[in-house]
């Protein structure tokens, strides 16, 4: 805004041009200038004040848009915690489940290997394979292996573990199918289906198979549920990922 010596100084310019100077010529003067002044003014604070608005609704979508970010980490780490845990339950279920699977196995593997015994002593010994089986030197062969055989078989300690392989497939088969109720959500459903597929199998006698086909049978089916279940297993926990 002009002051008056501003003024003043107006007026002694003009006078020394000898132009006459009137108080109203310095008035409009001063009032023009002062309208510039009072313009620019209000444009700078017009200007100020949008920005000071701008600033205000930055700042609101900023707090917005941070409360939104802080939702979604708060729901990620969650979601991530539920799911490290359903791994890990999932992880436990296929070790105990394959754990017990092994012990069906070592059971069956021991009765094929006990009938396989059995099957050379009394069909496929060398002595079977000559004639007359009467040859002093293959019969006492055989019997001398047929002795060993029966020792073996009659052995304290041989019977013991017979017995204890028999008591924990027994167990395993019962428990199998205990721990796949109890953690269903957690398992694929073709888990339970191998299982039961096996358990058929193992219990089924054809009329139309001999013991050799029998033991050859349960004996691939064992090892094609381990397969199986250990695929779906690996699947499950991404471990092929």
């Amino acid at each position: 805004m002009l002051s008056i010596e501003d003024i003043e100084r107006i007026g002694a310019a003009f006078s020394a041009t000898n132009h006459p100077v009137t108080l109203d010529y310095l008035m409009v003067v001063a009032l023009s200038w002062t309208g510039a002044f009072l313009a620019a003014y209000l444009v700078q604070k017009a200007k100020n004040r949008a920005n000071s608005e701008d600033f205000d609704r930055l700042k609101s979508e900023l707090e917005e848009n941070t409360k939104v970010v802080k939702e979604i980490e708060s729901n990620f780490s969650e979601n991530f915690w539920i799911r490290q845990q359903v791994w890990l339950k999932k992880q436990e279920s296929y070790e105990v489940i394959l754990g017990l699977l092994h012990d069906i196995e070592k059971y069956v593997y021991h009765q094929v290997t006990d009938f396989e015994e059995w099957q050379y002593i009394n069909n496929r010994h060398p002595y079977f394979g000559y004639y007359p089986h009467e040859d002093v030197g293959n019969k006492k062969a055989w019997e001398r292996d047929k002795q060993e055989y029966e020792e073996k078989k009659n052995n304290p300690e041989t019977v013991a573990e017979s017995e204890s392989l028999k008591t924990r497939y027994d167990r395993a088969l019962s428990e199998i199918f205990d721990h796949i109720d109890l953690k269903a959500i957690y398992l694929d459903d073709r888990v339970e289906a191998e299982v039961e597929n096996l358990k058929q199998s193992l219990s089924r006698t054809n009329e139309e198979e001999d013991w050799e086909d029998h033991f050859d049978r349960i004996s691939k089916d064992t090892m094609k549920t381990i397969e199986r279940v250990r695929n779906i297993s690996r699947a499950e926990l991404k471990l092929d990922a």
